[in-house]
């Protein structure tokens, strides 16, 4: 049974079958009985996680990545962010995808927050740190990964939203939380 201890709601399994398991996610076809006691079927989507980076400088210089996303056509602007490799925890994947998209590193790290980006039909959950302190080097790609780095200021990124330039939804999060604390905390970066 599918159960959140902090609903009254919850859907009742009676029958799944595996229609496809890949690299990155695997996919499952269930009969569920609803709470009304009628009975639906699901489509879902199990997904690893992963983990996603706002670098931003002590000038409010956040860094994106450009690069072409072949699922939406197009190429989009996005905060730096990975998969969850097996046996990985997030922090540890946010880590390794600073440096291998930004050749960074970051003397402070913050969680910002975590979300579900379509909890409708599949599991995926990433959490969003903000990094500070950053030193800066020669990114490292893995193979068939090509991107273009961005620097852009905080407040330019916020305009970049609200036209419709960045898209993503991690990236719009984090960018609007990171205005956020540095709203309410402007010290930020001495800590």
């Amino acid at each position: 049974m599918t159960f959140n201890k902090q609903s009254n709601f919850y859907e009742k399994v009676l029958d799944k079958e595996e229609i496809f398991n890949g690299k990155v996610f695997s996919v499952e076809k269930a009969k569920v009985e609803l709470m009304d006691g009628s009975i639906s079927s699901r489509e879902m989507v199990f997904h690893h996680g992963g983990a996603c980076i706002l670098a931003i400088d002590a000038d409010r210089n956040i860094y994106l990545v450009k690069q072409y996303r072949i699922s939406v056509k197009q190429d989009l602007l996005e905060i730096p962010a990975g998969k969850l490799e097996k046996g990985e925890d997030h922090f540890s994947c946010a880590k390794r995808e600073l440096y291998e998209e930004l050749g960074m590193t970051a003397k402070n790290w913050s969680l910002l927050s975590e979300f579900f980006p379509t909890p409708g039909y599949c599991s995926e959950r990433i959490k969003i740190y903000l990094a500070r302190n950053l030193t800066i080097g020669e990114n490292k790609l893995d193979p068939g990964e090509f991107l273009e780095v961005k620097k852009i200021h905080l407040t330019e990124a916020l305009k970049m939203i609200k036209n419709k330039q960045i898209v993503d939804s991690k990236t719009m999060i984090a960018i609007l939380l990171a205005d956020q604390i540095l709203r309410e905390d402007e010290n930020i970066f001495e800590q």
